[in-house]
């Protein structure tokens, strides 16, 4: 079952200046319970995102190598003789948080319920990392910042240095203090 691509996610501002990508998500289903098509629509409309279907792991599979998912709800009741296909889900997920459950017992309101707040989680999980590369990444550009600005100020201090050369190591100067200036009011 795909959906209705209602949900495009346009470039919103997430945080401190973090921005996720447009797209839109899809979630495959793995089960072979007669319920599947009632799950699909439900998680849909929880959602906004697209669900896809799977009977097995085998199909499932192939669609992971042709398509990228945020969740992967796996059905515990998949036949055994299904085990050794499974086994690569893992490896084949990418980014898609794994969720397992008992549809023969689970309702399709806890099948929604599961899957919104592990998208949540992810989610959640992708802002933090983001935050913490962007806090990284800021660090080291400010401690580049500083090696260029120390840099250049001794090399200004240097008594013969010609004045085309001091004219534009003061202009590199400046550049890095207005640099560092914009990366202490971004924070």
């Amino acid at each position: 079952m795909k959906g209705n691509g209602a949900n495009h996610r346009v470039f919103s501002q997430r945080g401190r200046g973090t921005r996720l990508a447009s797209k839109h998500g899809m979630i495959l289903l793995i089960t072979t319970s007669p319920r599947v098509a009632e799950c699909a629509r439900a998680i849909e409309k929880a959602t906004g995102e697209s669900a896809h279907t799977a009977s097995g792991f085998r199909r499932a599979l192939r669609l992971l190598r042709q398509h990228e998912f945020d969740a992967i709800v796996v059905d515990q009741c998949l036949p055994d003789s299904e085990s050794e296909a499974g086994e690569l889900l893992p490896a084949l997920s990418g980014a898609a948080v794994l969720i397992f459950m008992n549809l023969a017992i689970s309702s399709v309101d806890r099948v929604v319920r599961d899957v919104r707040a592990a998208l949540h989680r992810r989610d959640q999980e992708q802002r933090v990392a983001m935050q913490a590369a962007e806090r990284m990444l800021s660090s080291e550009i400010k401690d580049a910042l500083t090696g260029i600005l120390l840099s250049s100020q001794l090399a200004l201090s240097e008594p013969a240095l010609p004045p085309g050369a001091e004219a534009k190591l003061r202009s590199v100067c400046e550049l890095a203090e207005q640099m560092r200036s914009r990366l202490e009011h971004a924070r």
